[in-house]
C-alpha cells in the first residue's frame, strides 16, 4: 500500500481547491489504489461482447482487463496478467477466443478466467502445481442497462446501491427502451491533462457560451441549431443542476415532444426525431413513468469516479496525462436516419476531432499546465460559484443548486475524491440510501 495522508484539499465554505492534486505523483499513485481500486468503474458494454466466447480488451484505472462473455454467456472482468510471470494474455482490442495463450511460456486460460493448461505441467512441475488456484485475477462485475461496470473491491455496495438515486436521471437516456441500446467505439486519444479536470467540466455549463462560441455560431449557421448564450444559461429556470450519491448531473424540464438528444439534431432531421420521440414515447412511459418520460431531459453527467458525459471515459495515465476513450450509444431499434445522426452528431462535437473536444482538451491543458508552476500552485482554485444556494429538493432526488449555472457538483465532486482517499475501507465510505420514486416497469437490467 502506498503511503497515506489526511487530505482537505476542497474548503466548502470559500470554494478553495489546493492545485497539487492534479500534478503530484504521490497523490496519483494513491488514486490508483484507494479509489480506482475500490469504486465501480463503467469498462463497457454488453453490446461489445454479444456472443459466447467474445472478448473486448478494456482498463479499470491503469489495469488492463479483459472483458469476456464466456461459454455459458456469463460476463467476466479479469486482470490481463499470466499469473506465472505477469506478461499481458491478449494484446487484441476485441475478438472472439474459447481460450488465451500467454506468449511468454504457454499458459492458457479459458474464457472464464480459469487455467487450463500448463506446459510441462508433468515433467517440470511434478504435477504439483495447484491450476485452480492460479487463474486469472477477477473483478466483480455487474451491469447497468447494458453498461458493464467492475470493482476490485469484493468489498464495496451493490452497484445498485453505488449508482443509488442517480439511476432515476440516468435511466431518462439509458434505460428508455425494451429493446436496449448499441455501443460503437471507442475512438481513443491522449490528452495531457490530470483525470480529474474532464470530469469536473462535466457539469460547467458556466463555460459553454465563451469556450464553444465558434461552434455554437457555426452550428447555428450551417446546421440551424439555436444560438446558446450567457443569457439564456443564466436565465434557465427549466434546468437543474446536481449531485447525487457521489455523481454529477444536469437535466432539463422539456415537454414531451422534444427530442430526447443534443448533438445530432439539426434542423434538416428535427422532424426524424421529433417522430421517434412520438412513436417511442407510450413505451417509454410504460417503463420510466409519466415524469420522466414525459418531461425530462438527461444533459451534462458524469459518474464518479470517471465516467465522462454519458458512456466516455477518461481513463489514467499519470497525474499530467489521460487517455480518452469515445463511444456512441443508441437505441438498437432506432431508425436508420437517427442513428446515422447520432454517430455524426456525437462524434463531430465531442469526438478526437470534435468541434466541442478541441475547445475543452486546450482549456483542460491549460488547467493542468497552471497546476505545475510552483507560483501559480501558491494560488488556489475558486470554485465558489452557488456556495450555500443548494441543498434538497420537493421533486428531485440529491444536493440540487439554485441556479443550473453553479459550481456545487464541482466542490461535491472534490468532496467525494476526499472520501475516498481518507477512507481506510469501504467502510468510511458515505452511500446515500436510495430515495427515488421509480415509477415505471425498467430496472438496473431490464
Amino acid at each position: 500500500m502506498v503511503a497515506t495522508k489526511k487530505y482537505d484539499v476542497i474548503d466548502q465554505s470559500t470554494g478553495a481547491l489546493d492545485r497539487s492534486i492534479f500534478i503530484d505523483e504521490a497523490v496519483y499513485q494513491e488514486e490508483l489504489e484507494k479509489i480506482f481500486g475500490r469504486a465501480w468503474l463503467m469498462i463497457g458494454h454488453e453490446s461489445l461482447v454479444p456472443n459466447t466466447n467474445d472478448f473486448f480488451h478494456t482498463y479499470m484505472g491503469e489495469d488492463p482487463v479483459i472483458l469476456t462473455r464466456d461459454n455459458n454467456g456469463e460476463l467476466h472482468a479479469m486482470l490481463n496478467m499470466c499469473r506465472h510471470r505477469g506478461n499481458r494474455i491478449i494484446r487484441a482490442d476485441d475478438g472472439n477466443a474459447k481460450n488465451f495463450m500467454c506468449t511468454y511460456h504457454g499458459w492458457t486460460f479459458s474464457s472464464d478466467g480459469s487455467l487450463e493448461h500448463v506446459p510441462g505441467e508433468e515433467r517440470v512441475y511434478f504435477n504439483e502445481l495447484n491450476k485452480s488456484e492460479l487463474g486469472l485475477v477477477q473483478a466483480r462485475v455487474d451491469t447497468y442497462a447494458g453498461i458493464v461496470f467492475a470493482t476490485w473491491d469484493h468489498e464495496a455496495p451493490t452497484l445498485e446501491e453505488y449508482l443509488g438515486d442517480a439511476r432515476w436521471y440516468l435511466d431518462l437516456s439509458f434505460n428508455r427502451r425494451d429493446g436496449g441500446q448499441q455501443a460503437l467505439g471507442p475512438l481513443k486519444w491522449m490528452e495531457p491533462v490530470n483525470w480529474k479536470t474532464p470530469v469536473d467540466n462535466c457539469s460547467d455549463n458556466y463555460h459553454v457560451p465563451v469556450s464553444h462560441l465558434s461552434s455554437i455560431l457555426a452550428d447555428e449557421k450551417v446546421w440551424g441549431v439555436p444560438k446558446r448564450t450567457a443569457e439564456s444559461q443564466f436565465n434557465t429556470e427549466d434546468r437543474k443542476h446536481l449531485f447525487v450519491n457521489g455523481h454529477s448531473l444536469t437535466i432539463g424540464e422539456v415537454s414531451p415532444e422534444q427530442p430526447r438528444y443534443g448533438h445530432g439534431v439539426v434542423e434538416d432531421n428535427r422532424h426524424h426525431f421529433v417522430k421517434y420521440q412520438k412513436d417511442t414515447l407510450p413505451e417509454v412511459e410504460k417503463r420510466l413513468g409519466s415524469k420522466r418520460a414525459r418531461g425530462l431531459l438527461l444533459g451534462n453527467h458524469s459518474l464518479f469516479p470517471n465516467t465522462v458525459l454519458g458512456f466516455r471515459l477518461a481513463l489514467p495515465r499519470g497525474p499530467l496525462m489521460t487517455e480518452f476513450w469515445h463511444f456512441v450509444l443508441y437505441d438498437k431499434d432506432a431508425p436508420p436516419e437517427i442513428k446515422d445522426a447520432l454517430r455524426w452528431g456525437l462524434t463531430g462535437h465531442n469526438g478526437a476531432a470534435g468541434s466541442f473536444e478541441q475547445d475543452d482538451i486546450d482549456n483542460w491543458r491549460s488547467v493542468t499546465e497552471a497546476s505545475k508552476s510552483p507560483i501559480a500552485r501558491r494560488y488556489n482554485q475558486k470554485l465558489v460559484m452557488g456556495i450555500g444556494h443548494s441543498g434538497p429538493h420537493e421533486e428531485y432526488p440529491g444536493d440540487v443548486a439554485t441556479r443550473y449555472i453553479s459550481e456545487s457538483n464541482q466542490r461535491n465532486f472534490y468532496n467525494r475524491w476526499e472520501e475516498f482517499m481518507n477512507a481506510e475501507s469501504w467502510a468510511d465510505i458515505p452511500i446515500d440510501p436510495i430515495t427515488a420514486d421509480f415509477d415505471g416497469t425498467a430496472t438496473m437490467k431490464d
